[in-house]
C-alpha cells in the first residue's frame, strides 16, 4: 500500500501549508484593497508557482474553505476605504500654477511625482492582470485541445488499449471456463 500512496502523490502537490500561506496573502490582499492577481504574483513568488496556479488553486479549492474571513476582508476594506476617501479629497489637490514662490513650484512637483509613482503602480498592476489572464487563456486553449483530441479519438473508434485487450482476454478465458465446467 505504501508503494501505492507513494506513486500516486505528486511531488508538485499542494500542502496544507502552501493552501493556508496562499489564503493569508490573498486575505491580506483583500483587506489592503489591493487585487486578488497581485495576491497571485506575490503567492507565487513565495510558493514557488505560477500565479495562474495559485489563482487556479484559490478558486477552486482554498476560497470556498475561507468564506467567512473573505467577508471579514472585505469589511476591513471598506473601513479602510471610507476611510482613505476622506482623505482623497485632499489627495485631489491641483497645483496652483498662479503660485511660482519655490514653497508652490516644490508642491507642485511632489504632487506631480506622487501621482506619477500612483500611476506607475496601477499601470504594473494592470501588467500583472494581463500576463495573469493570459496564462490562465493558455492554460484554457490547452485543456481545451486536450479534451478536444481525447473526444476525437473516442469517436474515431481509437484501438483499444494494451490493458484493454488484456482484460477482454481475461474475460473470454473466464468465459470459455464456464462453458467448459457447464457441459
Amino acid at each position: 500500500m505504501e508503494t501505492v500512496e507513494r506513486w500516486t502523490t505528486r511531488s508538485d502537490a499542494w500542502t496544507s501549508d502552501d493552501d493556508q500561506k496562499l489564503a493569508d496573502i490573498v486575505l491580506r490582499h483583500i483587506r489592503e484593497g489591493s487585487t486578488q492577481l497581485n495576491a497571485f504574483v506575490e503567492a507565487a513568488n513565495l510558493l514557488g508557482r505560477t500565479p495562474a496556479a495559485c489563482g487556479y488553486r484559490w478558486n477552486g479549492v482554498v476560497r470556498r474553505n475561507f468564506g467567512e474571513e473573505i467577508k471579514l476582508a472585505k469589511q476591513e476594506k471598506k473601513n479602510h476605504i471610507s476611510l482613505r476617501g476622506h482623505f482623497s479629497r485632499r489627495r485631489a489637490w491641483v497645483p496652483d500654477l498662479e503660485d511660482s514662490s519655490i514653497e508652490g513650484i516644490i508642491r507642485a512637483l511632489k504632487h506631480h511625482e506622487r501621482m506619477y509613482m500612483e500611476l506607475q503602480e496601477r499601470n504594473r498592476d494592470l501588467q500583472d492582470r494581463i500576463t495573469l489572464l493570459q496564462q490562465d487563456i493558455e492554460q484554457l486553449q490547452y485543456e481545451n485541445r486536450m479534451l478536444r483530441e481525447r473526444e476525437s479519438s473516442l469517436h474515431n473508434g481509437e484501438p483499444l488499449s494494451e490493458d484493454s485487450k488484456t482484460l477482454l482476454a481475461i474475460m473470454e478465458r473466464a468465459r470459455k471456463l464456464l462453458e467448459s465446467e457447464g457441459k
